[in-house]
């Protein structure tokens, strides 16, 4: 028996059909107001108490901040993902037998921040393949395309392409030159099946990490953007750590090319497995020192003569 509560309602035939077809659905007035508070709270802690993660990736531009792995130092993520509704509709969108948590990720604009959000597929940063996975991005502010709404190609996580990854603040060390260049899809958003939506906060996206999205910077006056995403794999979904792919600094029991294990991705259904759950409930920090080599390799690819190149392409594109 799962510990995960039973969500609001379940999804639709037609919700998960389309969630496979497009590659991104939204689920309005998913949350009840208990899970959208401990999300709230979660996100306001962790603004306060930003990891050195965190801060590296949030250096770029006053009024935007990013942080990822929340759930390990705050409690009010960690009982969101482990006894929230999520985990029950990630399983129906990846049609798994098992949901395991994989990372969650913070987003925060504050109102007039110009930060704008490059196009991008998901899975091209991750140290993880396969087929039977999902996010799940939700705003705890209302959200239009004026505050920075995430917008979406249809259908483009069925393109056979698999494109470089570009982060939101144009943080380069781990870009797979193999990878195509991604399209530039606002020279031309006319040739593109683009979506977004006006949202509320208890309104969910749900989307495959392969699918195309960005959104502009917050140019609202006076309406700032907080969200967060939770990811979610599945049974086929397999460890494949990269140089190219970004690290998982915590611990766990993964394997390369075997399937996720270990307190670092928690199984959340069909049930909880102790020991995983046990040590979340121990302090667990990412080494120090592999995170100042990762943010030293960064360093070096952004004083590179091509990553200023593609920064400033990058702004025009997006001006």
């Amino acid at each position: 028996m799962t510990f995960a509560a039973t969500p609001k309602r379940e999804l639709t035939a037609d919700e998960v059909q389309r969630f496979r077809e497009d590659g991104v659905i939204l689920v309005r007035e998913a949350l009840e107001p208990n899970w959208l508070e401990l999300i709230e709270e979660g996100i306001e802690q962790g603004r306060t108490e930003l990891s050195m993660i965190g801060k590296f990736m949030s250096r770029g531009t006053k009024g935007y901040e990013m942080d990822v792995f929340l759930w390990k130092r705050i409690d009010a993520l960690r009982d969101a993902i482990y006894y929230g509704p999520f985990a029950h509709w990630a399983q129906q969108l990846m049609g798994s037998k098992e949901v395991r948590f994989f990372y969650d990720q913070m987003f925060v604009k504050e109102a007039g921040t110009d930060a704008p959000t490059p196009w991008h597929q998901d899975l091209s940063f991750w140290p993880i393949r396969g087929e039977q996975i999902c996010s799940m991005w939700m705003p705890v502010d209302d959200v239009s395309r004026e505050s920075s709404g995430l917008m979406y190609v249809k259908g483009s996580h069925r393109w056979p392409q698999r494109f470089k990854a570009i982060s939101p603040d144009y943080f380069e060390p781990i870009i797979d030159e193999e990878m195509d260049d991604i399209p530039d899809i606002n020279a031309d958003p006319d040739a593109y099946d683009l979506v977004d939506w006006d949202m509320k906060p208890g309104d969910i996206l749900m989307f495959h990490p392969l699918t195309l999205h960005g959104s502009y910077g917050n140019s609202h006056r006076e309406r700032r953007r907080r969200a967060i995403a939770f990811r979610w794999t599945g049974d086929d979904v397999v460890y494949a750590p990269s140089p190219t792919r970004m690290g998982i600094n915590f611990q766990h029991e993964s394997t390369e090319g075997g399937p996720l294990r270990g307190a670092a991705f928690p199984r959340i259904i069909p049930t909880h497995i102790p020991r995983e759950r046990a040590r979340r409930m121990q302090p667990e920090r990412p080494a120090k020192k592999e995170i100042l080599r990762g943010i030293g390799k960064a360093l070096l690819a952004k004083l590179s003569p091509k990553a200023a190149t593609n920064k400033s392409k990058l702004k025009q594109t997006w001006n």
